[in-house]
């Protein structure tokens, strides 16, 4: 034990062992004691890790792990210019966070051609929320599209997915602007369809957000409630799109039919798919003190190069016809369902 140093934790200096520094933090892999769960146990090096200050290109590595470990690598990348401090904050957003919803949106706005990955997250990107608590503080899908919305482009005079903070902690879509609020968790009556299926990190939107070919593009028409932030984001997404789609199919069916199935679709939570959908979006209008429904269950992969979806329209849920849709970008579906 003669040559045994001994050390304790207030000490500022490397740990010595043997009358030899440990060098363990400049072996590769070294960022990887971020997330060491025992590294608090370790006593004598406590307060010599507290001050180790990572390199950005050791932090730029850690953060290539990190997105290969989450599967993100192919969808989001970061800047290559960004500094320790913003990396740092990138590591715990792809490390901590969950990204389904905003990866879902990214792989429909890649079908329909409206961005290219992997999106690159730049500086000012990261910077929409200054700290932890103001990330923390919104719904975690409406937290990450503030980030990234703008690099989904609706081409021509249609601008970008934008979030905008608006006065008085309101946020505006697409344009900064009256008529283009959003309001978050919206008050549900009782009896409304999505009140059973609200989620925090992904809630209900009401806005007054449309699209019009006539009218050239965006419009604040009437008021409707979305049944999540992602069904907003998608429905968005797929909105310049919806006319240039081919219809295949329109017809009015009973909901009851087959065991009450298409009632049983209207039924479900957005957030839970049925069987052979991918992706569902919902939102509802109110009109004579009823709610009318447009559902749209995509059926095709989001990695596909084809995008199809079954529209669902309920008049009135006291009502039994629904009209059904299924609309396409396939180019020739309409021509083989007419064979």
């Amino acid at each position: 034990m003669g040559n045994m140093v001994v050390v304790r934790s207030r000490q500022d200096g490397s740990p010595v062992l043997n009358n030899q520094y440990i060098d363990f933090i400049h072996a590769l892999g070294r960022d990887a004691l971020h997330t060491l769960p025992d590294v608090g146990s370790l006593r004598s090096t406590a307060n010599f890790l507290a001050q180790v200050d990572f390199s950005a290109a050791v932090l730029r590595n850690r953060l290539g792990r990190c997105l290969a470990a989450k599967g993100l690598h192919t969808i989001i990348a970061f800047d290559a210019q960004l500094e320790s401090p913003l990396l740092l904050k990138a590591i715990w957003l792809v490390d901590t966070q969950q990204w389904t919803e905003v990866v879902s949106a990214l792989k429909l706005a890649v079908q329909l051609g409206r961005c290219h990955l992997p999106v690159t997250i730049a500086g000012q990107d990261l910077q929409r929320h200054t700290t932890k608590q103001a990330y923390l503080a919104e719904p975690r899908v409406v937290a990450f599209w503030k980030m990234i919305g703008r690099h989904v482009e609706f081409g021509g005079d249609l601008g970008r997915f934008e979030l905008f903070d608006a006065p008085g902690s309101r946020m505006h879509a697409i344009k900064d602007e009256p008529g283009y609020e959003l309001t978050l968790h919206p008050t549900l009556p009782g009896g409304h369809p999505f009140q059973a299926h609200v989620h925090n990190d992904n809630p209900p939107i009401e806005h007054r957000i449309g699209f019009t070919t006539e009218g050239g593009g965006w419009v604040a028409g009437g008021a409707r409630v979305e049944a999540s932030a992602l069904s907003f984001i998608m429905n968005k997404i797929l909105d310049p799109s919806r006319e240039g789609l081919a219809q295949s199919t329109d017809a009015w069916v009973d909901r009851r039919v087959n065991g009450n199935r298409l009632g049983n679709m209207l039924a479900v939570s957005v957030h839970n798919p049925p069987e052979n959908a991918y992706a569902v979006t919902a939102y509802t209008q109110e009109a004579a003190g009823a709610y009318s429904e447009v559902r749209d269950l995509l059926i095709t992969a989001l990695d596909s190069p084809i995008v199809a979806y079954v529209e669902l329209v309920s008049l009135n849920p006291l009502l039994p016809m629904v009209q059904v849709r299924v609309r396409t970008n396939e180019a020739d579906a309409t021509a083989q369902d007419a064979q």
